[in-house]
């Protein structure tokens, strides 16, 4: 993402054409994973929890800021629109970095989830009961909107799509960089390292006990205990598409100023992290409940089909 206008020169109309391809593909299977996957939290029984809920919230997360690219940056890119930093270019942007903001928070609330629930399982059911794990979405969404409160100053402080640069940019002004550095990349930075923090303490945790265990636990302890490292290294690789997103937006695209390598490693990488996100929840429960529970309703329906025809004949 970069962080002050661009003044990226001509290309060829051909590339803005394969960059649009790009941005829409990642964005519309993106959607459709993250749709999925919150098809997936909502009929999957094991994830009927305080983690299910944190993952659905994420999953919208996911969706808002795919829908933006879909919606707004692929057709803008296309017709190389010279408007976008207008009023309407602006609030999408702003409303962009609401969705972001609000899958940051929710990394790390997760990684707290699991954490307390590794550490505490007997108390994290009281710690993350309905009532607390409304409110801890609640904070996740009231952080998210926290930061982009500034953005209602719109002239002088913005992020707007740029469909030369193929990235969205920042405002030039003392504001614009105010919110880069202390608002967007400190803020990450920061919860990156808490929730890095986290998984690694709730590995160790795992791994004691383990050792631990191994003789002493009973068969529903074992399997609930399985279930919970399962969330847990979901909760990790998103976690390290986190990691890759936030990489590549600070370090690696400073790295080079060419106008592809700057959009494979900002526009893109935002793109990709938000796509395979859905994408992971799919993976980790799409065959355990929607598929089992299609296929019932399904031979349900069949049943019904037959009962009637043999009514009837």
């Amino acid at each position: 993402m970069s962080t002050t206008n661009s003044t990226t020169p001509v290309i060829p109309e051909i590339e803005n054409i394969y960059a649009s391809i790009i941005i829409f593909a990642l964005s519309f299977s993106g959607c459709l994973f993250n749709l999925l996957a919150g098809i997936v939290v909502l009929r999957n029984p094991i994830l009927k929890n305080a983690f299910g809920a944190l993952c659905f919230s994420h999953t919208i997360a996911n969706f808002g800021v795919l829908f933006v690219f879909c919606t707004w940056v692929t057709p803008t890119t296309i017709i190389q629109y010279e408007y976008t930093d207008l009023t309407f270019g602006k609030i999408l942007g702003q409303i962009n970095i609401l969705f972001w903001n609000a899958c940051c928070y929710s990394h790390l609330v997760i990684s707290l989830n699991r954490f307390l629930t590794i550490c505490m399982p007997v108390k994290v059911t009281n710690l993350f009961n309905y009532r607390n794990t409304c409110f801890i979405i609640g904070f996740v969404w009231c952080m998210a909107i926290g930061h982009v409160i500034p953005y209602f100053w719109r002239d002088t402080c913005y992020v707007a799509y740029d469909p030369v640069s193929w990235t969205w940019i920042f405002g030039d002004t003392p504001c614009g960089a105010i919110i880069t550095t202390y608002t967007d990349y400190y803020t990450s930075v920061a919860i990156f390292v808490v929730m890095s923090t986290l998984d690694a303490s709730t590995f160790t945790m795992l791994v004691l006990y383990r050792r631990k265990s191994h003789l002493t636990s009973d068969a529903e302890t074992k399997r609930r205990r399985r279930v919970e490292i399962r969330f847990f290294t979901q909760s990790c690789i998103q976690g390290i598409l986190f990691f890759y997103e936030v990489f590549n937006f600070y370090y690696i695209v400073t790295l080079n100023t060419n106008q592809w390598f700057v959009f494979m490693t900002s526009t893109f990488a935002w793109e990709l992290c938000h796509c395979l996100d859905g994408l992971v929840v799919v993976l980790f429960h799409f065959k355990r409940s929607f598929l089992r529970k299609s296929s019932q309703v399904t031979t349900m329906f069949s049943k019904a089909s037959d009962a009637r025809s043999n009514k009837k004949y």
